[in-house]
This record gives structure tokens, C-alpha cells and sequence, in this order.
């Protein structure tokens, strides 16, 4: 009877903590439809009484899908080097962490960096950027921020559940490093890989202060900082803000939708023969 009790308990604070979570995320998305006389009417409706879609017609019609291509180019292209250097800086401080003297304080030093706020080092990052002549261009937004102290240690601490036997079989048979690293220790760490790959995905896409800082050219502006012009010297466009928002959240769903079967757990079960 307890048992039932706890059960009923939780899951009524389950549905409850799920609907204060998605209350605002449906909020946002039926407003998009809502014509601007409904948007700030009293009492507030939250079905819209006049149901509308010219806010998104505007929106894109205003050339909002480059700003999206922008944003999926920054995302793929940061994600694709930021799971390379991960994986095989990981690898490397994992496997080599007995054999190599002082590598695990190379990985103590990467973790202290993460202390470090990361506003702090914006005005270095530009200085460098800008020696670099990747100012007003999208690989100046990209680079800076392409190794992540994260996905070091996600990597690492999978690679270090591996038994050590893999490794050293595959040296046994001839195997390179790096045969060992892309054909066994890689696609062991499958799991990892998606897991990062949403992460990274995330900050990109959502990222805001550097694209601000590195891009001049609106044409080469990303998601979030068109968003930020509909707010202009005269006003705020909410309807255009709601409707922009409503898109740039679709991609990143969609993407959730895909890789959240892998997320959790890993893909092997890991043992040592004797």
C-alpha cells in the first residue's frame, strides 16, 4: 500500500513538473499565431481568437532561412572538429594516462581551465581572431571555441571503463594507434559521441555573444542574433520575435527526437578474458 502510495506521488509530481516545463514552450508557440491586437489583449487568451501565420510569412519572406543556413553551418561544421579533438584528446589521456609521465596532470590543467569564466576571455579571443583576419567571418565564430574541456572528459572517462586488454590485443596483432583509436575505441564510444554531438549542437546554436562580437555583415548573421534585430530603436517586433523563436527551436527538437534513444547507456558490455 506504501509502494502505491510513493508511486502515485511521484508521478503526480512527475505530470505536474512536466506541464509547469511545457506550459511555456506552448505558450510561445499558439502567441506566434496570435495577430498583434491578441498578443498583449485583457484578459490574456491562450488560444489565438484570429488565428494568423503572416508573422512567420514575414519572418521568412525577410530572408530568415540564411540566418537558419548560417546557424546549421556553424552548428555541423564546430561539431564535426570539436568531436574530432575530443575523442582523440580523450583517447590520448586515457589510454596513455600510466605509460606517459604527467599526463594526468595535462588533464588536471584542462579542468582548472574550466574555472575560468568564459566572458573573461572574450576580448582575448577577438584580439586574436581579429590578428587571424577572421573577423566579419563565420570561421571566426567557429574555431575559438572548438575544443571543450567537456567533451575531453566525456571521452575520457569512457575510454578509461575500456579494459586495458582491448588495447594491447590490438598492438599484439599490429594494429597502428591509429587503427586502434578510429576501429575499435571509437565506435565503442557511440554513446559519447551522440551525447556531445547534441550538447555541441546546442551551444553553437544558441550561442550569442561571440557571433555578436565576430560578425559585422548581416547577411552572415547567425539564428539568435536576428532574433535580437527585431528589437529596434522604436519598439519590440513580438510577433516576428515569437514566430523567429517558434523556427529556431524546430531544428534542435527534431535533432533531440533522432539521437535521444543513445543518449543514455552505453553500446557494449566490456570484459576481460583471462
Amino acid at each position: 500500500m506504501k509502494k502505491n502510495k510513493s508511486s502515485i506521488l511521484l508521478t503526480t509530481i512527475s505530470v505536474v513538473s512536466a506541464l509547469l516545463i511545457l506550459f511555456p514552450i506552448v505558450w510561445l508557440i499558439l502567441s506566434s499565431f496570435k495577430p498583434s491586437s491578441e498578443l498583449f489583449s485583457y484578459p490574456l487568451r491562450l488560444f489565438p481568437k484570429n488565428f494568423t501565420i503572416d508573422h512567420y510569412k514575414s519572418v521568412i519572406s525577410g530572408g530568415f532561412f540564411g540566418y537558419i543556413y548560417n546557424s546549421l553551418f556553424l552548428a555541423v561544421v564546430g561539431t564535426i572538429i570539436t568531436l574530432a579533438i575530443s575523442a582523440m584528446c580523450g583517447y590520448a589521456l586515457a589510454i596513455y594516462r600510466d605509460s606517459i609521465k604527467y599526463t594526468n596532470l595535462v588533464f588536471g590543467v584542462f579542468l582548472l581551465g574550466t574555472l575560468i569564466p568564459g566572458e573573461t576571455l572574450t576580448i582575448s579571443q577577438f584580439s586574436v581572431i581579429s590578428f587571424m583576419g577572421l573577423y566579419n567571418n563565420i570561421w571566426g565564430v567557429i574555431l575559438p571555441v572548438v575544443t571543450t574541456t567537456t567533451g575531453i572528459f566525456m571521452y575520457r572517462q569512457y575510454y578509461m571503463s575500456v579494459p586495458m586488454s582491448f588495447v594491447e590485443a590490438a598492438r599484439i596483432d599490429g594494429a597502428s594507434e591509429l587503427y586502434i583509436f578510429r576501429k575499435i575505441m571509437l565506435p565503442l564510444a557511440k554513446s559519447t559521441t551522440v551525447t556531445l554531438t547534441l550538447f555541441s549542437v546546442m551551444w553553437r546554436w544558441n550561442d550569442y555573444i561571440l557571433p555578436l562580437l565576430v560578425l559585422s555583415d548581416q547577411k552572415k548573421y547567425t539564428i539568435q542574433i536576428a532574433i535580437k534585430n527585431f528589437i529596434g530603436n522604436t519598439g519590440v517586433d513580438w510577433n516576428s520575435i515569437l514566430a523567429a523563436s517558434v523556427i529556431s527551436i524546430i531544428p534542435i527538437t527534431v535533432l533531440f527526437m533522432i539521437l535521444q534513444k543513445y543518449i543514455v547507456g552505453t553500446d557494449t558490455a566490456s570484459g576481460d578474458k583471462g
